[in-house]
């Protein structure tokens, strides 16, 4: 189990985006290289067949330009993870979550089963196909929809048609809304959208703690659901609330899908709620998290799924999540405080097998040309932050694009990351100051860049002309800027990061168990 998920609605950021992001973590023991690419109509295929499950489909002919943070090696597909098109939708999937036993029972996952023998054989049998997953979920939406809610319904008619072989939680977002997707079982799903006042803090778990089913089946306000999940539920005895004598001759269907659907087990407590509750102990910190009376402690099964936060959430509040590692508290590994077994409890936020998290800002104040922004970070994100980089473009910059698959190398933000969390790792606080001066510097000129771009492209009206024609070449000159702003901000990060990598092997070079100084032991 992987991933960490933040979502934050438009009223609740700090200028008025709506904001999703996750960390895309590998398994126990793995390590997959990551890319930031462009993926224009003319490559997008037409007939597509899943690695995994074996799946084929034909996708429609009209295919959008999008931008993605796939894996390197093609062994386990695209997995294209975390996306945005050219109609400013952003995607991130998936979020591995997990359903309870009934309801696999139920709806069994839709898993490859291979052929049987050899074709003449008299007990040959033919392979028959999975339905679709991680590997394929961005690559078959996010190029043929324009808002999130078009979005969330291609993803219910994918999961209608061919099923899925696991359980996932999806992401989609525009402009006005943030949705979050969980499918459940084979083929049915519920959705939530986020308050715009609130933010979602999500780990590896059935997380959506209210559905308003009535709302789903008409006007779909804020949720949205399988069209007989109503049925679903009662027909497999899945409801496990208790009749409230108070309700009783009301007719609306709210339920609580954790109950309904998802787990509480004791591998959650330790793998997964323990993040829930440092997301929402940073963005809610006059709550009382600590004593013997806090509501919520780390394995609490009942945290809310939205909250509104104190105050508003920043995209350096969001690295700084997505990166945590329980700071300012007993749990966290790098402490000094608690004891050897606290400190090491509880799975962290980020982890040593993070491959990339993507937060995504999608700008309201923002001409649609240029609107949404990737913030983009590879490796462990406890030694790394995140850049900015637009994401209606035609091609990526090679620092961030062209990550070799196998071999480590200084020329690739990718590898370069991962070889400067290995030296930190074994020399936090000797090397802190020096990457906390880093987060800070990125920061800031990646805030000073978007700032930059945005005022130089808006001030070219004849590049803004005509934009709602896609072929104008007008686009095609934004795009060129936008290209132009993204390789300027790879260029000055590749220096940047250059320059912290060559700090962080003096510092921990002059610390290696067989230093020696004739000076330390020089006797008179």
């Amino acid at each position: 189990m992987s991933c960490t998920t933040l979502l934050v609605g438009k009223s609740a950021s700090y200028d008025g985006s709506t904001i999703i992001a996750r960390n895309d973590d590998s398994g126990s023991g793995t390590y997959d290289p990551k890319k930031f690419v462009a993926v224009r109509p003319e490559d997008q295929p037409r007939h597509y067949r899943s690695v995994i499950s074996h799946m084929e489909i034909d996708l429609p002919g009209d295919p959008c330009l999008y931008s993605i943070v796939p894996n390197v090696r093609p062994n386990r597909g695209v997995l294209a993870e975390a996306g945005v098109n050219e109609h400013n939708v952003a995607m991130s999937a998936t979020e591995t979550i997990a359903v309870n036993s009934r309801v696999l029972a139920a709806d069994p996952l839709v898993k490859l089963v291979p052929a049987h023998g050899e074709p003449g054989d008299a007990d040959y049998r033919e392979e028959v196909p999975g339905g679709f997953g991680e590997e394929d979920i961005i690559t078959l939406v996010l190029p043929y929809v324009r808002t999130a809610r078009e979005a969330v319904a291609r993803i219910g008619e994918l999961l209608a048609t061919y099923g899925t072989y696991e359980s996932n939680g999806i992401i989609a977002s525009d402009v006005d809304e943030i949705w979050y997707v969980e499918t459940i079982g084979g083929h049915h799903w519920i959705a939530r959208r986020v308050p715009d006042d609130c933010y979602a803090a999500i780990p590896n778990q059935l997380g959506i703690d209210l559905l308003d089913i009535d709302d789903a089946m008409s006007e779909c306000r804020n949720n949205m659901c399988s069209a007989d999940l109503a049925d679903f539920i009662e027909a497999n005895h899945l409801d496990r609330a208790m009749p409230d004598p108070e309700f009783a001759n009301h007719t609306a269907q709210h339920i609580n899908p954790r109950t309904v659907f998802g787990t509480a087990t004791p591998k959650d407590a330790i793998y997964n709620t323990p993040r829930a509750w440092y997301m929402q102990r940073h963005l809610n910190p006059s709550d009382d998290w600590d004593s013997p009376a806090a509501q919520y402690r780390p394995d609490s099964q009942d945290m809310p799924w939205a909250r509104e936060p104190e105050s508003k959430v920043t995209i350096e509040d969001v690295a700084f999540l997505m990166g945590s590692h329980f700071q300012g508290t007993p749990f966290d590994p790098y402490g000094t405080t608690g004891t050897a077994e606290s400190r090491h409890r509880y799975r962290p936020i980020g982890v040593n097998r993070t491959g990339q998290m993507v937060c995504m800002q999608i700008r309201p104040y923002a001409p649609a040309a240029y609107r949404s922004i990737m913030w983009v970070s590879y490796g462990s994100g406890a030694f790394t932050t995140p850049a900015p980089f637009y994401a209606n473009v035609t091609d990526t910059p090679a620092y961030l694009r062209d990550t070799d698959g196998e071999n480590a190398s200084t020329n690739s933000l990718y590898w370069t990351n991962r070889i400067l969390a290995v030296m930190a790792d074994a020399h936090y606080y000797d090397t802190d100051g020096e990457i906390e001066q880093y987060i800070e510097d990125v920061q800031a000129h990646g805030h000073r860049l978007v700032a930059d771009t945005d005022a130089s492209i808006r001030a070219d009206a004849d590049a803004l002309a005509g934009l709602s024609d896609s072929a104008h070449e007008g686009l095609k000159a934004v795009r060129l800027e936008l290209e132009t702003a993204n390789k300027a901000m790879a260029d000055w990060l590749q220096m940047r990061t250059q320059t912290l990598l060559n700090q962080v092997l003096y510092t921990t070079s002059n610390l290696m168990h067989n230093a020696f100084k004739m000076s330390d032991h020089w006797m008179s």
